[in-house]
């Protein structure tokens, strides 16, 4: 196993679980509401290449009914790992499916659409982590209130807690429209589903 993909696995692993950013919606409430995030793998990935995940992320008031949901695909790319961004046609078919892991065992490749432009270049930093943005070009557009945006995101994440930033910026003037202005959210896994990755991949 080459690097590159021993990294894959390891991102995977720390990726996939239950995340709350409590203590900080606790701590500054005006700034953040409390936020859930909520990987799973896939029972039957996509495609033999990479890692394939669905996520969701929602307010913790309202887990059915998520603001946000993903099916990501982590590859290695040389020295560094790439994680492409798929949406999911009719996603609201798929809510609460990030806790209810075998209702994922239907979805096919139909069902997602490759979101061009919004992938996210991650690589290890020194103290061990893995650090991710979107690439750049500002294509990874995003349509918000009617505006149409381009999308700046970044993550850190280690095995128990991962940090995460997106914003919107207006193509023609770089303003930011959207976004946290009170800087990243800060997420704490709460429940671990690593082990869910042990027939797909080899940790």
């Amino acid at each position: 196993m080459s690097a590159a993909t021993s990294d894959a696995c390891l991102l995977a692993s720390w990726l996939v679980g239950d995340f709350s950013n409590w203590d900080q919606a606790i701590a500054n409430p005006p700034f953040f509401a409390h936020v859930r995030v909520c990987i799973r793998p896939l029972l039957v990935p996509l495609s033999p290449e990479g890692i394939w995940l669905y996520s969701e992320q929602s307010y913790d008031y309202e887990l059915q009914h998520p603001y946000r949901t993903a099916v990501l695909q982590i590859v290695a790319a040389g020295d560094h790992l790439v994680i492409h961004n798929h949406r999911l046609h009719q996603a609201e078919s798929y809510f609460g499916a990030a806790r209810e892991r075998s209702r994922l065992a239907s979805l096919i490749p139909e069902q997602v659409h490759f979101l061009a432009g919004c992938d996210q270049l991650v690589s290890r930093t020194p103290s061990g982590s893995f650090r991710g943005a979107v690439e750049p070009g500002k294509k990874c557009c995003v349509v918000r209130n009617g505006r149409q945006t381009y999308l700046a995101s970044e993550f850190e994440i280690w095995s128990d807690r991962f940090h995460s930033l997106d914003r919107g910026y207006d193509p023609n003037t770089n303003e930011r429209v959207w976004g946290s202005v009170a800087g990243a959210f800060e997420f704490s896994k709460k429940v671990s589903f690593a082990h869910e990755l042990k027939d797909l991949v080899s940790l």
